[in-house]
């Protein structure tokens, strides 16, 4: 009797495992067959990708061989005109080896009439002789008497004028140990040093925490996270501003640039919110006209 249901069970079992079987390997084929034709169609856009630079660099050398074809063209122009090429340097003449004479044109530019040797005869030449013109006799020199200039008439040395003596210059007052830093960072920003303007602005917030500059420390080195499309970093250096200087004139830029980077990384919704903040807590700023204008486009 169990030996009956066994293979009662058996039979009913076995048409479900060659339909799961056959499940399965219709699933494989059909993955197989999507992926042959991702692969395929990958090919044909690669293969209409080189086409087209193909066409394009056929179309660049078909360009600049009509250019050089129209400057040899024109180079033999100009030497069949007589003219200078365009190419010849400046200041240099150009001319042809034949020039026009009265007789036609004669090689070299000489004239055979022009290079005859003269001939003269013995006819007298009245008009050879130029006549001098008469002596005139010179004055007698007169030598001059030496003059004799005495003491009383000899002139005096002018006094010695003393020249006043240069006053040493001040020097210029040197600027504090915070300022300083802080010049130095700001200018490294300038100079596209992002890394090192970093630095120098972390140590300027780690010496001087509660110093004036230390809000615009702190933004600047934001502003190199964002300069570097670094914009999360940038969220979190541009709210440290905010959180520490909330009053501040700096806390205004750090929140329009923090919307402004939230944009960026696809998150319009926090970029609102922050751009609404900035208008709402500092309308009159000028960040906040920035504002509005990043608010009218994201449609906020």
């Amino acid at each position: 009797m169990k030996c009956l249901k066994l293979l009662l069970l058996a039979a009913f079992c076995l048409p479900l495992v060659g339909c799961i079987t056959s499940q399965k390997s219709a699933e494989t084929e059909s993955a197989s067959t999507e992926w042959r034709i991702k692969s395929l169609e990958e090919s044909f856009l690669n293969f209409r990708e080189q086409q087209r630079k193909m066409a394009d660099e056929d179309a660049r050398s078909r360009e600049k061989l009509e250019k050089r074809m129209a400057e040899v063209e024109a180079e033999l122009a100009a030497l069949r005109g007589g003219q200078a090429p365009s190419d010849a340097p400046r200041g240099e003449t150009w001319s042809s080896d034949l020039q026009p004479e009265e007789d036609g044109w004669v090689e070299g530019g000489k004239n055979a009439e022009k290079d005859a040797p003269k001939v003269e005869n013995d006819a007298e030449k009245p008009w050879a002789k130029v006549p001098e013109p008469p002596a005139v006799p010179e004055p007698p020199q007169t030598i001059p008497e030496p003059e004799v200039i005495t003491r009383a008439q000899a002139p005096k040395p002018a006094p010695a004028v003393a020249k006043p003596t240069p006053k040493p210059a001040k020097p210029a007052p040197r600027a504090s140990g915070a300022k300083a830093l802080y010049e130095r960072g700001y200018g490294q920003y300038n100079a596209g040093q992002f890394q090192a303007a970093r630095a120098t602005f972390d140590e300027f917030t780690a010496k001087y925490p509660h110093d004036d500059l230390a809000a615009n420390a702190l933004y600047w080195k934001g502003e190199t996270y964002y300069s570097e499309r670094n914009y999360a970093q940038a969220i979190l250096a541009f709210k440290e501003v905010t959180g520490r200087f909330p009053k501040h004139d700096k806390a205004a830029a750090a929140l329009l640039k923090i919307g402004m980077s939230y944009d960026r990384v696809g998150d319009p919704d926090n970029a609102i919110f922050y751009l609404r903040a900035l208008v709402e807590d500092f309308p009159e700023s000028s960040a906040a006209g920035l504002g509005r204008k990043e608010l009218a486009r994201l449609g906020g």
